[in-house]
């Protein structure tokens, strides 16, 4: 059974993170701890993440509307993802470890999206930490998107991902944690 974590530590490192430019979307769940998660509860995660995506995104359009009526007839994308066409692929050790490092591609895409972040190596720990982002305690880790430069059609399930096609990339994982209980879930897409 997936808990969605709630705590204040992480709310304030949520609305810290968007605040300074943080293109990532994330969701953090606690588990039985007798639960030995496969891909369906991975799905599960994917799916309470894009909850909150389509949730926040339905929020500032309203904030948008509410600024300027206009905006009540513009057309928006729908996001809702097709999760019978999403298909993982399980990380190796060494991917693992690349995922996790201070020099790796997800950190510096943590660090630097198309618009730039005033985030530094210290925030991406934070978040790492928050994550259960550990390689070295068992992680399981799906990529439900892979690269979108080679596999475009991996991430054709949900509309989501259409921007960071353009240029920066996508990002969909959802890493299981059995040392801390935990399953999280994160994703990005973004352009200039």
């Amino acid at each position: 059974m997936l808990q969605p974590m709630q705590s204040q530590r992480l709310d304030e490192l949520r609305i810290r993170l968007e605040a300074a430019g943080c293109v990532f979307d994330f969701v953090v769940m606690t588990l039985d701890p007798t639960a030995t998660p496969g891909e369906a509860e991975h799905r599960q995660a994917l799916q309470l993440l894009f909850e909150g995506i389509e949730e926040r995104a339905r929020l500032g359009r309203l904030e948008l509307i509410a600024q300027d009526s206009r905006f009540a007839k513009q057309r928006w994308p729908d996001l809702t993802p097709d999760f019978a066409q999403a298909h993982p692929t399980a990380l190796n050790p060494i991917e693992l470890h690349e995922l996790a490092s201070e020099d790796g591609l997800l950190c510096r895409n943590f660090r630097d999206p198309p618009y730039g972040t005033q985030l530094q190596v210290t925030d991406f720990r934070e978040w790492q930490k928050t994550l259960r982002l550990y390689p070295d305690e068992g992680l399981q880790v799906f990529d439900w998107v892979g690269n979108a430069d080679t596999e475009p059609h991996r991430s054709t399930w949900s509309s989501y991902f259409d921007e960071g096609k353009e240029w920066w990339g996508v990002w969909c994982l959802t890493l299981y944690n059995p040392r801390r209980n935990t399953l999280s879930a994160l994703a990005a897409s973004a352009t200039d």
